[in-house]
């Protein structure tokens, strides 16, 4: 690609999201005539649409490149790649020398194999019942690079789940479950609150984590524990890093896996099946959009849940939250340890909101039109973090700030110089 596209490309990278959700029209017309009379390909990884109206939508927007330019798309659903109607090609699982080479390379990384040849005869064995599939092989391979004794990769080797009716890939993600100590598995399965392919910040979730108590308040600074807790679980292969953006995700058989540990206690609002798997959720999220009131309406008995948090898939940037809701449904949430406001556009919330919300720790109010805080969040005494960013219509902080007596984060990014010289 030429100086010239790249910096046509970068201009689409910097178009106003807010100006793409008002009018999509006005991408189309952007990428077309960056586009026009150039050469490019377009990678569309792991797609699962197979909505031939939409793909045709979506292709319309590239039909001025210039002759010779691809699309490659990639799926683990038949229904896409028919729907695509061009040359398909399937991948085959991996042979047994490669998935050997790719689990020793990841198992292996800090020490050479040929000095451990007892692991490395049983870690042939491992990654031939990995079945070639890569996300197994370095899952598990991830969970043992740091086992030196042979008799925990005989274990492994002999465990039972490797029997379990499930699909094959299954077994192994369980095993490197299995393999976690009790805080790493409540702070896994706590990420079930995610969607798939939700890519998260990770001090979001370490926020979240503490929040709920699960990461221990010890000598050292609490956040430099769930950093620690986090890079585990990524050198575990349990979290993804999303290529160029300070992001991660969960591949979509990990969320699975996130979603049998937590027993449901961690559920999306929108895959909720009966009021039933409701009342015995802990931590709930839900996709924001209109109709909020009638949504969020089946929890207002929850008075045991401890996570509320909206997720902005879309990147809609006019959600609106009801008043019905702010009056009639969070304040009787009273345990709720995590509440998210994030990106409402809302301007002010009740004045007695809070005095019912008292065992809230994670408040986050970022991107929000809110003018000024209802004198009632002084009350929360367990509030530990105030995430106020983008906030840049707030004129005012309470008088009485100095009550919460636990807050140790305060995000006040691009807040008005009057609101951050108080603070």
């Amino acid at each position: 690609m030429s100086v010239r596209s790249r910096k046509h490309l970068q201009e689409i990278d910097k178009f106003d999201l807010k100006d793409v959700h008002n009018n999509l029209n006005q991408l189309q017309v952007k990428l077309k005539d960056s586009l026009k009379g150039k050469k490019f390909l377009i990678v569309l990884d792991d797609v699962w649409n197979d909505n031939y109206n939409e793909w045709d939508d979506l292709r319309n927007s590239f039909v001025q490149g210039d002759i010779g330019s691809k699309f490659i798309v990639t799926t683990r659903k038949e229904s896409v790649a028919l729907m695509m109607g061009n040359e398909q090609i399937t991948m085959d699982t991996l042979s047994i020398e490669v998935s050997w080479s790719l689990f020793k390379r990841h198992a292996f990384e800090n020490m050479d194999p040929m000095g451990h040849p007892e692991l490395e005869e049983v870690g042939k064995q491992i990654a031939a019942k990995c079945k070639g599939l890569p996300l197994a092989l370095k899952t598990l391979a991830g969970m043992l690079r740091s086992k030196l004794e042979v008799e925990e990769w005989k274990r492994i080797l002999r465990s039972e789940i490797w029997e379990l009716p499930h699909n094959d890939i299954l077994p192994a993600l369980m095993l490197s479950y299995n393999d976690l100590p009790a805080h790493l598995k409540r702070c896994f399965s706590y990420c079930a609150i995610f969607p798939k392919d939700y890519s998260f910040r990770k001090e979001q979730v370490i926020h979240l984590w503490i929040a709920n108590g699960l990461v221990p308040k010890e000598d050292e600074i609490i956040e430099d524990s769930g950093n620690q807790y986090f890079l585990e679980l990524r050198s575990r292969s349990l979290f993804e890093r999303v290529p160029n953006i300070e992001k991660f995700l969960m591949h979509d058989l990990v969320n699975d896996l996130a979603q049998i540990a937590s027993s449901k206690l961690c559920i999306r609002l929108e895959e909720s099946q009966g009021s039933h798997m409701l009342e015995k959720s802990r931590h709930l999220s839900y996709s924001m959009g209109y109709g909020e009131f009638e949504k969020l309406t089946p929890i207002y008995k929850l008075e045991q849940l401890r996570t509320l948090l909206p997720i902005d898939i879309d990147l809609r940037y006019d959600c609106h939250l009801s008043k019905r809701v702010q009056h009639d449904i969070l304040p009787r949430l009273r345990s709720l340890r995590v509440q998210s406001l994030s990106h409402y556009q809302i301007k002010e919330l009740p004045n007695d909101l809070f005095i019912k919300l008292k065992l809230v720790r994670f408040l986050d109010l970022s991107w929000t039109k809110i003018k000024r805080l209802p004198d009632s969040i002084c009350a929360l005494y367990n509030l530990e973090t105030l995430l106020l960013s983008w906030c840049a219509d707030l004129e005012e902080l309470p008088l009485q700030m100095e009550k919460l007596i636990n807050l140790r984060h305060l995000d006040k990014l691009h807040l008005s110089q009057n609101v951050s010289d108080r603070t």
